[in-house]
């Protein structure tokens, strides 16, 4: 029998049991790409990585990211939880303070900041890739029916959906209020129609300008097409939303401003996002969190 250790950690969570569960396979050479797919459904989680050697310069480690549907170039959380295991292993030196380590992913080699105290990892920072939107949603009608909100719900914020990207593409949809968002039910048929015809690798990421607790926008992630019906904590959709905002002129006036997302499906999370502007446009997006492991274990294959 071959053995593989792996982690499961929560990401973006104040403590265990919240945020967005992860699984980690530190030491996943051997494994074939069918098997890394079959063991992310097993896992049953929206994703679950596995750390290889690199095969680009200048990185550390490569990590490649599976969702039960298959694999992706990039995510958030993904990238934030194996970066904190990659330390606990050894596979990258902690030094106290702040450690910088380079992970390859599908769109290049990003930078992750691991701070520490104690030889213990509290905080994680992760530079995403070129932000960049495309075009506006003008008529709204059947997204909002898909999400089950009325069209005026995002009218009323003078932002027009489009779907923005620093590394992975979401839809990002503004509505008017945070009771909007917490009571929304999408029809998750109806909203893959809509999100094949925009953009087959998003997923709708709704937010309002208001939060339930210490937090500048509340966030829900719905993405169909990879097999999430709702992602407690999306990484990547924040910091194309601190993009998104940027180039509309939109951004909260703070270094950080924090999302609140999870609540709904019970597992409050709580994502940070900066974003350097220069002329009007986003020039870097950094999004960052905490890494909470929760449990170990062995899985055996023959």
């Amino acid at each position: 029998m071959r053995t593989y250790d792996f982690w499961r950690v929560d990401v973006f969570a104040a403590r265990p049991l919240e945020g967005n569960p992860l699984a980690v396979f530190p030491r996943a050479q051997g494994l074939s790409d069918r098997e890394m797919l079959a063991i992310a459904r097993e896992m049953n989680l929206s994703e679950t990585t596995f750390v290889v050697p690199p095969t680009k310069a200048g990185a550390d480690y490569r990590n490649r990211i599976f969702t039960p549907g298959g694999e992706i170039p990039f995510a958030g959380h993904p990238s934030l939880g194996t970066a904190y295991v990659a330390a606990m292993e050894g596979i990258v030196s902690l030094g106290e303070g702040v450690t910088t380590v380079h992970q390859e992913v599908g769109i290049g080699v990003l930078p992750l900041e691991l701070h520490s105290r104690g030889g213990l990892v509290d905080r994680v920072v992760m530079t995403q890739g070129t932000p960049r939107v495309g075009k506006r949603i003008a008529n709204v009608d059947a997204l909002a029916k898909a999400l089950g909100i009325r069209p005026r719900d995002i009218a009323a914020t003078r932002l027009a959906p489009r779907v923005a990207s620093t590394g992975a593409d979401s839809l990002q949809v503004p509505v008017r209020s945070l009771d909007v968002v917490r009571e929304m039910h999408p029809d998750p048929n109806a909203l893959s129609k809509i999100l094949t015809r925009i953009d087959r690798e998003a997923g709708a990421y709704v937010f309002a300008f208001d939060a339930e607790g210490d937090a500048d926008l509340h966030a829900r992630g719905f993405f169909p097409l990879h097999g999430i019906t709702e992602d407690p904590a999306t990484g990547s959709a924040a910091g194309a939303c601190g993009g998104y905002l940027a180039f509309d002129g939109k951004l909260p006036a703070k270094d950080w401003f924090a999302i609140e997302q999870g609540i709904e499906v019970h597992h409050p999370s709580r994502i940070e996002v900066s974003v350097s502007v220069k002329s009007g446009k986003p020039t870097r997006v950094r999004v960052a969190g905490t890494v909470v492991p929760v449990m170990r274990g062995t899985l055996s294959l023959p």
